[in-house]
């Protein structure tokens, strides 16, 4: 009797980071509404400016600093997608800056969510996290009140990686969780 042995090569399939899950679920939810209902646009053509704080690899814990971020947002859009552009550094020493595009959804006139992803330029400096690549993809999602058609606060959640597309060995990514707050600026 002859016996034939077949043995499967092992491989590792890796899971998608949670994060990237959260906030693709997140925009999906408040892209469909937006896109099927005919919901209020009520900052659509004002130019917004931001400024916050936020906390830099707040999930996986592995070099955590402090963020500080800039963001502005024209009173421009297509399809209700208005583009946002943004810098930040961190404690750490590093350095980023992207371009997105996003948007705002508002559920009266109090509530606002803000979906957000686009490319960015990330540089670590001496001390900051490795990403695998100065090229990333950032994409997350905003919370907050609007006060009196000039401002408002919301919490942040934020991904950065750049999935193995740059770099097929290394892809740590990171999260940032901050706080901010924008007003108007036309």
């Amino acid at each position: 009797m002859v016996s034939i042995g077949l043995h499967a090569a092992s491989t590792r399939v890796e899971g998608q980071d949670p994060a990237v899950l959260y906030i693709g679920g997140f925009a999906l939810v408040s892209l469909v509404p937006s896109v099927l209902m005919d919901w209020p646009e009520l900052d659509f053509d004002r130019s917004m400016f931001k400024a916050g704080f936020a906390r830099f690899d707040a999930v996986d814990r592995e070099n955590q600093a402090w963020d500080v971020t800039f963001e502005y947002q024209p009173g421009i859009a297509w399809h209700r997608i208005k583009p946002l552009v943004g810098l930040s550094r961190n404690s750490d020493g590093a350095t980023y800056t992207w371009l997105a595009g996003a948007l705002d959804v508002h559920v009266g006139d109090y509530l606002v969510a803000n979906v957000n992803s686009g490319p960015a330029f990330y540089f670590p400096g001496n001390a900051g996290k490795r990403l695998g690549s100065f090229g990333v993809l950032r994409s997350g999602f905003e919370l907050g009140l609007r006060f009196a058609d000039t401002a408002r606060t919301t919490l942040s959640f934020h991904h950065m990686s750049h999935g193995k597309l740059m770099n097929r060995t290394s892809n740590p990514g990171t999260e940032t969780i901050g706080f901010s707050f924008w007003w108007t600026v036309s």
